[in-house]
């Protein structure tokens, strides 16, 4: 069997927005460094998601040395933001079923968000201080998680991929599921079967399949939604729900790259066992 090796990294900024692709991050324990640490929110400071708003797809993102570059790729305008800020405006927010402590970004940016999309909206980040535990339901110990939808990371191997698009008339690119980490080897669907995992030095807990919605559906770059891959997943499903790739936490704050050996030191005897 061929030994497992990192061979994607992405970190998603702003909460729905585009990715970006890194050779080489932090772990930390709400997720990888910088990711998913900011979110727009409409006027009753309800998080907005890709789910309801589609045209999120044509914003990507890239980073230098000093904070992230948000392009609107039809449009052609962009802006910078810092990768982080610590004072402003206070403000609390839901996502989901969650009340957040954020902290509001300038008025420029929420101006610039607004034109682009067409309605109000307002850029938050999320700090450090801010919790925001993942469901104690699956995992017993105390972590944390950014503005990702529940979990801190998600974790996506190629075959797993490769299988997916063998049932499929028209193939799809991984970024239709939105991984933070995508590996190379090993059969498909291992990583629902994963329990104590190292990435490098990193270390990780694998917790349960990732549930797909909607977002999974639609081109990334027409916006428009179609039937697969839920069609084929829904065949597929497990404990009647449709999954792809595996949630999981960080155990340890440590750099990880692309290339480092994926390491399985435990697994489960279900891809539903809380841990």
């Amino acid at each position: 069997m061929k030994n497992k090796q990192l061979t994607d990294i992405i970190i998603y900024p702003i909460k729905s927005l585009g990715g970006i692709h890194l050779t080489n991050v932090k772990l930390t324990p709400r997720g990888l460094r910088h990711d998913r640490r900011w979110m727009l929110v409409n006027e009753k400071n309800h998080f907005l998601t890709i789910r309801q708003h589609p045209e999120f797809l044509y914003f990507e993102l890239s980073q230098d040395a000093n904070g992230f570059v948000i392009t609107h790729r039809i449009k052609k305008t962009s802006l910078k933001i810092p990768f982080e800020i610590s004072s402003g405006n206070k403000l609390n927010v839901k996502i989901w079923d969650d009340m957040v402590d954020a902290i509001e970004a300038d008025e420029e940016y929420h101006q610039w968000f607004s034109e682009q999309v067409g309605y109000p909206c307002r850029l938050v980040y999320l700090p450090d201080a801010a919790p925001r535990r993942v469901q104690p339901d699956w995992v017993k110990a105390e972590h944390h998680v950014s503005f990702a939808d529940a979990y801190p990371y998600l974790i996506v191997g190629e075959s797993t991929l490769t299988d997916l698009n063998s049932k499929l008339e028209e193939k799809i690119a991984m970024q239709r599921f939105r991984p933070n980490l995508v590996f190379s080897g090993g059969e498909p669907y291992d990583e629902f079967l994963w329990k104590d995992i190292a990435v490098g030095d990193g270390l990780m807990q694998c917790i349960k399949p990732c549930t797909r919605c909607i977002v999974t559906t639609m081109n990334p770059e027409t916006t428009v939604a179609g039937k697969e891959p839920l069609k084929t997943l829904f065949k597929q499903r497990i404990n009647d729900k449709m999954v792809f790739g595996e949630n999981a936490i960080a155990i340890n704050s440590t750099e990880i790259k692309i290339g480092d050996e994926i390491v399985v030191k435990s697994t489960k005897q279900s891809p539903y066992e809380p841990i």
